[in-house]
């Protein structure tokens, strides 16, 4: 992503670098603000109060004390979002607001050929698009879940450790028809290779989809949410406490996938973020 994730060696490094910009800080681990389209907006602000809220519109965001009165909201930022500036409001003991410049960024594209039983996933017939509609309610409320309270406070470890075969933010045609752009990251490995929890977080929905296939997805607390699809197995259950490195299922190939692999995303306020801005060992 070309210089907007530098090496975290090179952080450590330039310290008066990470006085000039607003950073996220997780476990005292900090990861430069990548206010770009599939991003995250790290906005600081200061408040004397125990629990200050930022809000998008009327959506609540990621906040996090770091010292003192220092705080932090974190906005994940849309892939369709255009340049200008965007607006979030901070409420503690009265409502103001902080301004985020978005900066341009180019993905590339992608073209796939979808065969056989695989091309209903091109154009699905009128079954499939009932089962979608019946299905895309559960996916889209659980994208959104917000609870309060951190569940991880540590970087993310990679869930699968193969090649990546597709990057975020691909602009994706199948069959040679426009799709929306890739949502997440594309891992390879074999059908059955285990698949880590990457932090600490609750499991809040597991099932088959149509096109997820068999999928995962964890709460890690204020509106970060990681996902997790076309796998072979869960192995885990809706409710369930996982902590870093957990086995939560195995790779497969259900759902729209032309072969084993993982797609894995992670959603910042509804919103699907790059992942690898998250990782500990972060990847370009």
């Amino acid at each position: 992503m070309e210089n907007f994730i530098p090496k975290l060696k090179k952080l450590k490094k330039i310290s008066l670098l990470l006085l000039l910009l607003p950073s996220l800080t997780l476990a005292n681990i900090i990861i430069e603000n990548t206010p770009i389209p599939g991003g995250i907006a790290v906005l600081d602000f200061d408040s004397n109060k125990s629990n200050p809220r930022a809000f998008y519109k009327s959506r609540p965001l990621f906040t996090q004390h770091i010292d003192g009165e220092h705080w932090q909201a974190l906005l994940g930022i849309p892939l369709w979002q255009k340049m200008g500036k965007i607006a979030i409001t901070i409420k503690d003991f009265s409502t103001r607001t902080l301004v985020v410049d978005m900066k341009n960024h180019q993905y590339e594209e992608q073209h796939i050929t979808l065969k056989g039983d695989k091309k209903k996933y091109v154009n699905p017939n009128a079954k499939y698009i009932q089962r979608i509609n019946k299905e895309r309610p559960i996916l889209s409320k659980a994208r959104v879940v917000f609870s309060t309270k951190i569940l991880a406070d540590e970087l993310f470890i990679r869930p699968v450790d193969g090649i990546t075969t597709s990057p975020f933010g691909l602009k994706r045609f199948y069959n040679g028809e426009p799709r929306r752009a890739h949502t997440g990251l594309d891992y390879a490995g074999d059908i059955g290779t285990k698949i880590k929890a990457p932090a600490a977080g609750k499991i809040i929905l597991t099932g088959n989809f149509f096109f997820n296939g068999n999928a995962i997805f964890i709460d890690h607390g204020q509106g970060l949410i990681s996902v997790y699809i076309h796998t072979h197995k869960i192995l885990v259950k809706q409710g369930q406490m996982v902590k870093q490195g957990d086995i939560i299922g195995t790779i497969g190939q259900s759902g729209r996938a032309t072969g084993p692999h993982l797609h894995w995303g992670v959603y910042l306020n509804g919103i699907a973020i790059n992942p690898n801005l998250l990782l500990e060992n972060q990847e370009r």
